[in-house]
């Protein structure tokens, strides 16, 4: 999704429209503008901060002018209540992309566009190509909004694998609209982190410092790009500065304009897509293993040292993120049932999946059904993510006979690296459905 200059997608996106439906003539007046493609996209500079140089651009969307649907909150609304919100996505990102392209906007320059996280994730074969065709001649990078991540998490990492796959870039929209989903950075790895300016510039301090902290933490660690939105003036500029940004945009730098502006020369580029492994075809043991070494343990002990990772993500509180999968000899019984709903309220998101997991195991808690034929099925794990914490625990039962007695016998990873920790984390939540 494509959207307006200084709107925030967390208030856009809470629109009169959904609440209250559509008329018949509303949806009327939607089929036409849906049918003829009557969306106009203009885009907004992207600049490097401190030199002022322009980088990229945001697409950004509007409807017909004069119509009641010029506001994108009310034509994204409208879309939303009447069922054909992808069609309208589709129609953003085509016009987007075919804007760029015929600009001649070639690498380094980036085009910044919105994917709307409500849609299935489906791109149809033409809008696929035209991903392609630009990914090979600018850097593209598509944004996704934190709220997006806790609310339709396994879905959205399988459209944000299936956009990497056709070598697009991602940034992380709204960061710091809900302190709770931070510690979900780290599961989407994004190249770009959005700060918007007034959102976080109105945050008591306590909240404040909580997500230039993360936020600094997840750049430093994974190098990701810092971009600060909503710049109206050089106090504004400087604020963005100091919360360690690299690139900004906002009207000091320009308005939505229908036309790109190329500058006549270019540099390096700021922003390259990464390389990311699709979690859906994770196994995290086989991830784990591969790169530490495994010992064995009985089940007993592994249960404990599962306990006490739980216990770990409830002293994180509000930041942390505990996804846990279960084998086939572990069972969700009425004792996991209660601890999981304490974890479940405490917790920014919790999720469990494995054989027979219903998708609400306990009130506040996700839950994922293991498919047939899926390696995952087999394997205990649990992983812990907060924005300065991460841990994961991964085993597979062995067979046969092992050195202990007791019980099942488990080879077992404990890991306490970020990257590792986030890359279990992700391989399970994949498994969690919208």
């Amino acid at each position: 999704m494509l959207a307006p200059i200084g709107t925030s997608m967390a208030v856009r996106r809470e629109t009169a429209t959904r609440r209250r439906g559509i008329s018949p003539a509303e949806r009327t007046e939607l089929a036409d503008i849906l049918a003829e493609g009557a969306v106009e996209i203009g885009f907004q500079a992207v600049v490097e901060l401190v030199s002022g140089r322009v980088v990229g651009w945001e697409a950004l969307a509007r409807g017909p002018i004069g119509s009641g649907f010029e506001q994108p909150d009310r034509l994204f609304g409208a879309a939303r209540a009447a069922g054909r919100l992808e069609e309208l996505d589709w129609l953003c990102q085509r016009n987007a992309l075919r804007g760029a392209l015929e600009a001649g906007v070639r690498h380094p320059y980036i085009l910044f566009l919105n994917i709307e996280p409500d849609s299935s994730g489906f791109l149809p074969l033409e809008l696929r190509d035209l991903y392609a065709h630009a990914s090979g001649q600018m850097i593209v990078c598509v944004e996704v909004t934190e709220r997006a991540l806790t609310e339709r998490p396994g879905a959205l990492l399988g459209h944000v694998a299936d956009m990497r796959a056709m070598g697009v870039a991602v940034a992380l929209d709204d960061v710091g609209t809900d302190p709770d989903t931070l510690a979900m950075m780290s599961l989407l790895a994004p190249e770009v982190i959005k700060l918007d300016l007034a959102l976080v510039q109105n945050s008591p301090d306590a909240e404040l410092a909580e997500v230039v902290h993360a936020v600094a933490a997840q750049a430093e660690r994974s190098g990701a790009t810092i971009l600060v939105e909503g710049v109206e003036n050089d106090a504004q500029a400087r604020a963005g500065d100091a919360l360690g940004a690299t690139l900004a945009q906002g009207w000091l730098y320009g308005r939505r304009e229908l036309a790109i502006a190329l500058p006549s020369s270019s540099e390096h580029a700021i922003v390259l897509p990464g390389r990311h492994p699709d979690p859906r075809d994770l196994a995290p043991f086989e991830l784990v293993a591969s790169r530490r070494p495994a010992r064995q343990a009985t089940q007993p002990l592994l249960t404990a040292m599962t306990e006490h990772l739980e216990e770990q993500a409830r002293g994180l509180g509000r930041t942390a993120v505990l996804v846990a999968s279960f084998d086939r000899e572990r069972r969700f019984t009425d004792g996991l049932r209660a601890r999981y709903e304490e974890l479940g309220r405490r917790l920014a998101f919790c999720a469990i999946v494995g054989h027979g997991v219903p998708v609400d195991p306990a009130p506040g808690v996700r839950g994922g059904p293991i498919v047939p034929g899926d390696p995952l099925g087999g394997e205990w794990a649990i992983a812990v993510v907060g924005p300065h914490y991460a841990a994961a625990l991964v085993a597979l039962e062995r067979e046969g006979d092992g050195p202990h007695t007791g019980g099942a016998v488990y080879d077992y990873v404990l890991t306490y690296d970020r990257g590792l920790a986030a890359a279990v984390a992700a391989a399970l939540t994949a498994r969690v459905p919208a």
